[in-house]
């Protein structure tokens, strides 16, 4: 199978964790979210424009394979580069190595079933019995997460529908047995009324009437036999038809399970599904039975030119391990080289597609710490660089060149250095106002080198000068206006003393200030109160207080962080909410419904999850108050 389709098959079991993604900004002014152009709504020629543009369309993900990013829902998503992907990656580097007796045992009872099903096994002889038996026991270790359970159960549902079959069939073969009889007795019941008619027609009325009687019970018998037949075919039919739909069944559900092993990443279960497969049905083609025109038909249609197979699963599935193993040598060595930019990427990849595969899950922990601390300062580099905290992206970029031999510090440092250098012009700028006596230039200027790097450190030379050399309370009001601007509502709450005495004249900046302090007064509430839901373990309690507070004050720098933390630390019932959210706007209201209820499940008192809830049982209400006026 091509990478394409290994690419397109991870991208769909990775998409709904797909939710923000983080890139390092090319320019010190924000950019705006990149989208997916979409096509008119309108027109016939709207429909052919989307298929030259997509492969899959929308229904299902488009993975651009050279820049990792994945087109879906009409919006552009880079797979490794996104907080819900870097929360799991994080989780696994953090994690020690499985290198347990118990994952060791867990492997070798794998790789049993997999000889036990193989055709050289015992001189040609598979033990598919045997093999059945060994799953319960795969299932029993914590990595497996009870999917060889799954599998048997499957394996077991197909035994009682061959079973079913079989009893159907000697049911069949009962009935048509007594079919054969209840037609000899039809015939011989004919034969007979036609021999007792044959012969002369007596004179005598009481003759006759004894005659038409014995001919009506004949006629009577004859029917009573045809009727017999009839239903004794009709039902033959019927079991005819349940055994076919009993096979199909069975058949669509197995193969069902392996694609889910398969868009789960869990190859090695896919291998030991399509080998089980092989056993226990007798079909050669082993053709996946996919609905005609729906979205999985047309995913390996269009990317294989006909329908998938078992043996392309299975063939699929070991191409990916093989895959996996290369990426993680590959890291390895880079490792070794100190090359951790590229080595990060390259295990990055390998978690992407093998989460569960051995070669991911026994990687040495120095090693998985050393592209953690990487990963972690060039994260807090991409913040810092948002934030225009140059100050600190140098310092990061200078150790992130130690770190890494192959890190590509040439975009950051070019932005650091055209950030200072645009804002000492302003300063300098606001220097020359400032002496020739025009304090409105000077703000202005001032203003403007403020906005490009707001912690330059001359910035603070350049206040304390003007500090020394004017009016305290009139550098206080100017001090005031500048925070206003940036929007740096907490450095204003923390100097309130200060710009309190600076406005006791002036109205306009005495309201401004009022709800300044007002508004920061409620924004300590709240983390005040996140923090006690933190410290109570109620993490998802904790995370809906910021997101409401964040909501209303997205530029507090400690709102930020707060929140930030503890999505990380209750990521299911954040993911829940926000997948809720993705149903609700495409107006899936049921699948939306769903996860709102698990958020709830999880955190019973949300209300985010109980707003959610309404909204979709309120539109369900209209729509059966619309069906059944």
């Amino acid at each position: 199978m091509s990478l394409r389709t290994r690419l397109l098959l991870t991208s769909g079991a990775l998409l709904p964790t797909l939710l923000s993604a983080q890139v390092l900004p090319s320019n010190p002014q924000p950019a705006p979210a990149q989208s997916a152009p979409s096509s008119s709504a309108g027109g016939g020629g709207g429909g052919s424009q989307q298929k030259k543009s997509s492969l899959l369309g929308d229904a299902l993900p488009f993975m651009d394979i050279g820049g990792e990013n994945v087109a879906w829902d009409g919006k552009v998503w880079n797979v490794t580069n996104n907080r819900m992907f870097q929360a799991r990656l994080e989780k696994y580097l953090a994690s020690p190595e499985a290198n347990t007796p118990d994952d060791q045992a867990y492997r070798d009872v794998l790789e049993q079933i997999t000889k036990l099903l193989s055709p050289g096994h015992n001189g040609g002889n598979p033990s598919l019995p045997q093999a059945v038996a060994l799953l319960p026991e795969a299932a029993g270790y914590k990595i497996d997460a009870k999917l060889c359970d799954s599998l048997a159960n499957a394996i077991y549902g197909v035994w009682l529908a061959q079973k079913n079959v079989s009893n159907l069939r000697q049911t069949n073969t009962a009935m048509s047995e007594r079919v054969r009889g209840e037609t000899f007795q039809a015939r011989h019941s004919t034969a007979t009324g036609s021999a007792s008619g044959a012969g002369p027609r007596p004179t005598g009325g009481g003759n006759n009437q004894q005659a038409a009687q014995s001919q009506t019970l004949q006629t009577f018998a004859t029917a009573k036999y045809i009727a017999t037949i009839a239903e004794l075919e009709a039902r033959m039919k019927a079991n005819e038809l349940a055994m076919g739909t009993s096979q199909l069944t069975a058949k669509a559900e197995f193969q069902a399970l392996i694609i889910q092993f398969a868009l789960q990443r869990r190859f090695e279960h896919v291998v030991l599904a399509c080998r089980f497969y092989r056993h226990i049905f007798s079909d050669p083609s082993g053709i996946l039975s996919l609905k005609e025109g729906s979205d999985a038909e047309k995913m390996f249609a269009s990317t294989l030119g006909t329908s998938p197979t078992i043996s392309g699963l299975d063939a699929f599935a070991n191409e990916a391990i093989r895959d996996v193993d290369e990426a993680v040598q590959a890291f390895d060595n880079l490792v070794e080289r100190g090359d951790l930019a590229s080595g990060s990427k390259r295990i990055s990849e390998a978690f992407m597609v093998g989460e569960y595969l051995p070669r991911v899950r026994r990687v040495p922990m120095p090693k998985k710490l050393m592209v953690l601390d990487f990963t972690r300062d060039y994260n807090q580099l991409i913040s810092a660089m948002e934030m225009k905290d140059y100050t600190l992206a140098e310092q990061l970029v200078t150790k992130l060149m130690k770190l890494a031999k192959d890190f590509d510090y040439s975009k950051p440092k070019a932005m650091i250095e055209t950030a200072r250098t645009v804002s000492d012009m302003h300063l300098n700028k606001a220097k020359v106002s400032a002496m020739q006596g025009d304090q409105k230039g000077s703000t202005e200027a001032l203003t403007e080198a403020t906005m490009i790097w707001p912690t330059n450190p001359k910035l603070r030379e350049f206040t304390n000068m003007i500090g020394s050399n004017a009016d305290v309370k009139t550098q206080a009001a100017l001090d005031l206006d500048r925070l206003i601007s940036q929007r740096n509502f907490r450095q204003i709450y923390n100097d309130q003393g200060r710009y309190l005495a600076a406005v006791m004249d002036d109205p306009q900046r005495q309201e401004s200030l009022k709800k300044v302090l007002t508004d920061m007064g409620r924004v300590n509430f709240s983390i005040a109160a996140a923090t006690n839901l933190a410290q109570s373990s109620n993490l998802a309690g904790a995370w809906e207080t910021m997101e409401k507070t964040y909501t209303e004050f997205p530029d507090d720098p400690e709102v930020s962080r707060l929140r930030s933390d503890f999505s990380i630390k209750a990521t299911e019932f954040v993911g829940a909410l926000q997948k809720a959210k993705q149903h609700e706007d495409r107006r899936q209201t049921g699948s939306a419904l769903a996860w709102y209820l698990k958020a709830k499940t999880q955190y019973p008192p949300s209300e985010f999850a109980r707003e959610g809830i309404n909204r979709q049982v309120g539109k369900l209400s209209a729509t059966d108050l619309g069906a059944n006026p």
